[in-house]
């Protein structure tokens, strides 16, 4: 094909123990089938692994969380930095609306703060809590996570 990147080969799972991300059931049945944009899939598919690395009651990803991970950056894909922040942009917009993702506004220290809940019971409470003030972000709940590239370690292999 003309034009394509090449494709990268997936040297596959290692045997032994893997970390895993939950993925409820109803993603399968209800969201996937609706889902018709490649770049809102994977920031879904990144929303749970994202937030299963957070700890602690109520769980939200920033967009600088999003932007500042360079593999999803590149797994956007798209010919320069800017075209795959743009499909990110436009994936995290099409979870919003189509009621994935629950985005909320607070204001920060540094001015307006966009949150992004996945639509869960606690998701929808946190947004509810947020909106009539009862909660807020403290500041030094902003660790920043990012996609690790996981590579077993000897103690991994051990077990």
């Amino acid at each position: 094909m003309a034009g394509s990147t090449s494709m990268q080969g997936f040297p596959g799972f290692p045997d032994g123990k893997q970390r895993l991300t939950p993925v409820p059931n109803l993603f399968f049945s209800d969201l996937l089938p609706a889902i018709d944009n490649l770049a809102e899939l994977k920031v879904t598919l990144y929303a749970f692994w994202a937030l299963e690395q957070r700890e602690g009651a109520v769980r939200y990803l920033r967009l600088p969380d999003f932007m500042n991970d360079a593999i999803l950056l590149k797994a956007m894909g798209g010919s320069s930095i800017q075209a795959g922040v743009d499909m990110l942009l436009d994936g995290i917009e099409r979870a919003v609306a189509r009621g994935a993702f629950l985005q909320v506004k607070v204001e920060s220290a540094d001015g307006q703060m966009e949150l992004y809940f996945l639509n869960t019971e606690k998701g929808r409470a946190a947004v509810d809590g947020i909106s009539r003030g009862e909660w807020r972000p403290s500041p030094d709940d902003e660790q920043p996570i990012t996609l690790l590239i996981e590579r077993p370690n000897i103690l991994v292999l051990y077990e």
